[in-house]
């Protein structure tokens, strides 16, 4: 029943805040990730190499002043990490659907910096070495949660941008209650470039 309640009062919500909002605009982004993984056990952090993965999705940003404004996003991107064990290159690869809802400040006319939570659900996960490949969408949680922040340009219909995701939620499914957990979280470096196709 709260469900069924909760969704009408969310669309609600987003309606009136398009509706008192001063600009809409929207459009496609492409950039790359620069990710990393850092796995924690024992109150020791490790951390691998990093892997270089494509970041692209869409954007709405949805101005409620001259300063402040609300930007969901929706985006595919390819996270993990790489690493040389005994001479031989292995990379973790995972790759995720994320919902970012981000706040943005406009601090010039051109110029704004963003902060805000993001949601991503996991489409696939492999570790590659070499020419074998192995599933770990088993191993692994659905959901990655953490924030996001960064700064854009905007230039004319293009926009720029550059953005530090921290994951916050244990992206390994740790089944088993006997022996130490090890908690692993993303992190990644996001350097994209916009269009806007609609709005001004």
């Amino acid at each position: 029943m709260k469900k069924k309640i909760l969704l009408p009062v969310l669309l609600i919500v987003f309606s009136s805040t398009i509706v008192f909002s001063q600009k809409v605009s929207g459009g496609l982004r492409l950039g790359m990730n620069i990710a990393n993984q850092t796995s924690t056990l024992n109150g020791l952090s490790f951390s691998a190499d990093s892997k270089i993965g494509l970041m692209a999705g869409a954007y709405l940003t949805i101005m409620t002043s001259d300063k402040f404004g609300i930007q969901p996003e929706l985006v595919y991107s390819q996270y993990g990490s790489s690493a040389t064990i005994n001479g031989r290159s292995a990379s973790n690869n995972f790759n995720y659907l994320s919902l970012p809802v981000i706040i943005r400040y406009n601090v010039a006319e051109k110029l704004n910096l963003h902060a805000g939570p993001q949601l991503g659900m996991l489409l696939s996960a492999t570790q590659t070495s070499g020419a074998s490949s192995m599933d770990l969408i088993d191993q692994a949680n659905g959901f990655d949660f953490g924030v996001a922040l960064g700064l854009g340009v905007d230039l004319g219909d293009f926009n720029l941008g550059a953005r530090y995701y921290a994951g916050l939620s244990n992206i390994e499914k740790n089944s088993s209650t006997q022996g130490p957990t090890v908690k692993t979280t993303n992190s990644t470096i996001q350097l994209f470039i916009g269009y806007r196709l609609l709005g001004k």
